[in-house]
């Protein structure tokens, strides 16, 4: 049963132009460095700094996976551009949420 799942998602990849590890490479990659820049914007945000590059870095790690779907992808099915677009608007509202409410801790102590 795993093999046919591990085939489905390959053969999707043949299909699409999007290689799963690659994905999963760039994915396991970008996590401790959006992180990092999550942490640099926090720190930016408590000093009261300029942000701008802090959030630009923390956007392109945490978009790197889906730019690669887009970039690479061909002929997607639409369905997979909606629920990329939506999953990444839910975990930039999640980032902003727990970003402010970092700021806001750091303030009251």
């Amino acid at each position: 049963m795993l093999n046919d799942a591990v085939e489905w998602v390959l053969s999707l990849g043949d299909e699409y132009g999007v290689d799963p590890v690659i994905y999963a490479v760039i994915w396991v990659a970008a996590l401790p460095l959006f992180l990092l820049s999550l942490g640099w914007l926090v720190r930016s945000l408590r000093r009261r700094e300029p942000i701008a590059v802090p959030a630009l870095a923390a956007l392109l790690f945490f978009l790197a996976p889906t730019l690669y779907v887009f970039a690479a992808g061909r002929d997607l099915p639409i369905w997979v551009y909606v629920l990329l677009i939506t999953l990444a608007a839910i975990g930039a509202v999640m980032t902003i949420r727990k970003v402010q409410g970092r700021v806001r801790q750091d303030r009251r102590s």
